[in-house]
């Protein structure tokens, strides 16, 4: 059963003015670590979406520049959570062991400290904050945050033609990034597929 507290204080962080966003998101960020975001997931499966729409409403940039530890916190849990939901989903399953070699991307915004990267081995994803060393990356996605929430969220086409997000990497890697960012946008929205 979903804890009352955790989900007033969900209900409150997803409902508080753009304004007072800033002050209360790194304590919720903190309480939901805490709690943890599996969890959270599975009792309030499409959270992450709602909080990065609610970013991108607001200058999201901004928040992150004023406040680099909640873009570490927020890429931390959001990784942490893809991660766990990755598990109870059979297409994003398919597509992770369908993974012909290993994928090490790197996501960086232009505009602020928002960045991550997500690795895939061995049929899971993990990811953190923070960049990979270039050496190590396969692939790399870049853009203003504003953009990267798009990437996540799946609101953004992947594709050369799209000039408001930049990619590093050779050209064929797309191919076995863009089936992986699709589902990451389906858990997001609290999609398990067939379940």
């Amino acid at each position: 059963m979903f804890n009352e507290a955790m989900r007033k204080s969900i209900d409150d962080l997803l409902c508080v003015p753009q304004e007072a966003l800033k002050d209360k998101l790194s304590l919720a960020l903190e309480d939901i670590r805490i709690y943890g975001i599996g969890r959270l997931l599975g009792e309030y499966p499409d959270f992450l979406a709602r909080l990065l729409n609610k970013l991108r409403q607001m200058n999201a940039a901004s928040l992150f520049s004023q406040a680099p530890e909640v873009a570490k916190q927020l890429t931390d849990l959001f990784w942490e959570g893809v991660g766990s939901r990755a598990n109870q989903s059979p297409d994003m399953k398919s597509v992770l062991e369908k993974a012909e070699r290993f994928l090490h991307v790197n996501i960086e915004a232009s505009d602020s400290p928002f960045k991550s990267h997500f690795i895939v081995e061995m049929g899971k994803i993990t990811g953190a904050s923070g960049l990979l060393h270039f050496k190590d990356e396969d692939f790399r996605f870049m853009g203003p945050t504003e953009v990267l929430i798009d990437l996540l969220t799946g609101d953004l086409p992947l594709g050369f033609s799209n000039l408001r997000l930049q990619t590093a990497g050779h050209s064929g890697w797309v191919s076995r990034v863009s089936p992986v960012m699709r589902e990451v946008a389906k858990l997001l929205k609290g999609a398990l597929n067939n379940t």
